[in-house]
């Protein structure tokens, strides 16, 4: 192990947390956020969180994934892992120790038979998809300078969704009626229609992101309000969902394409936000193709944009 670099402790939690929002002040988190999405992730592993500095005076860390558990529609992904956060605390910066952990994680990579590394599009507990390429252009050519290469891009986008006219997107609702195609807040006793078709023509993080939503509706901690669909004949062709103001996802079955269905969905569930209180919506991960074709027309605006970056292990 790279002299300074030691696997997490119980110890680290504060430390860790502070050291990170001094290291990524873009993409800060709190206790519980840590707890949630690192310490209980199916697939986390404290021997590969890795910090820098004593216990409980964290300077430096790298959280390394790979799957134990399979995600639904993908498996274990075997000989894949993903680096999902990575940051020094700025005072302790230059004294080489991101290059010491980078270099301890890449090691467990090959020790576990891993041959590629990304960063940072991991499912289901990804915080960005990539590495902003304005707010941390030095931790960007940090990367490429140690062979990893930009292989996709993504942005992030926000409207304030106040003033919305989302009339002006409904205009197609009454044809797709004529023809059939309902839209509206998802009936619970629809469920099963639902996952079927998230289950066969969507991601298979957006299937867990959904389930884990659903369970919430059902225990009274969300509404299925927050579940917009599109159905014919019995079936569910397209559905977005959101929880507080993060929208998605979001998306129509390939064969449904092109019939304004996806534009009447997103009116809708944006008119839903917009009930239940939110001011805004944002989107974390998107690509430009869509953002063109969908998006810009709801006044969502480009707010950040990220490299996604990947290094084959040799």
């Amino acid at each position: 192990m790279p002299p300074g670099v030691r696997p997490y402790s119980c110890e680290d939690e504060a430390s860790l947390v502070a050291a990170w929002n001094a290291a990524l002040p873009l993409d800060p988190i709190d206790i519980a956020t840590f707890r949630r999405k690192v310490l209980l992730d199916p697939n986390f592993d404290p021997s590969r969180l890795l910090v820098t500095g004593g216990i409980g005076d964290v300077t430096g860390f790298c959280l390394l994934v790979m799957r134990r558990v399979a995600l639904e529609g993908v498996g274990l992904e075997s000989g894949r892992a993903w680096i999902t956060a990575m940051g020094v605390r700025p005072a302790q910066r230059g004294k080489g120790l991101g290059s010491a952990l980078l270099e301890r994680a890449t090691q467990l990579c090959r020790e576990t038979g891993c041959s590629q590394v990304s960063i940072a599009p991991y499912a289901p507990n990804y915080f960005v998809p990539g590495v902003d390429l304005d707010g941390y252009s030095d931790g960007l050519r940090f990367l490429l300078a140690r062979e990893f290469v930009q292989v996709a891009d993504a942005i992030s986008m926000d409207a304030n969704i106040v003033l919305l006219d989302t009339a002006a997107h409904l205009t197609r609702e009454p044809e797709l009626a004529a023809a059939g195609i309902r839209i509206g807040a998802l009936d619970p006793s629809r469920i099963p229609a639902l996952m079927a078709m998230l289950q066969e023509h969507m991601p298979g993080d957006w299937v867990r992101h959904a389930r884990e939503l659903l369970i919430d509706a059902s225990r009274g901690h969300a509404s299925y309000d927050q579940f917009t669909v599109a159905e014919m004949n019995g079936e569910v062709i397209g559905y977005c969902q959101y929880e507080g103001e993060h929208f998605g996802p979001f998306g129509v079955r390939d064969d449904f394409q092109g019939r304004g269905i996806g534009t009447v969905l997103l009116a809708k569930c944006l008119e839903a936000m917009r009930r239940a209180g939110h001011h805004n919506a944002w989107v974390l991960w998107t690509s430009e193709d869509t953002a063109r074709k969908v998006y810009n027309r709801f006044g969502f605006k480009v707010t950040r944009r990220f490299a996604i970056l990947r290094r084959e292990l040799r």
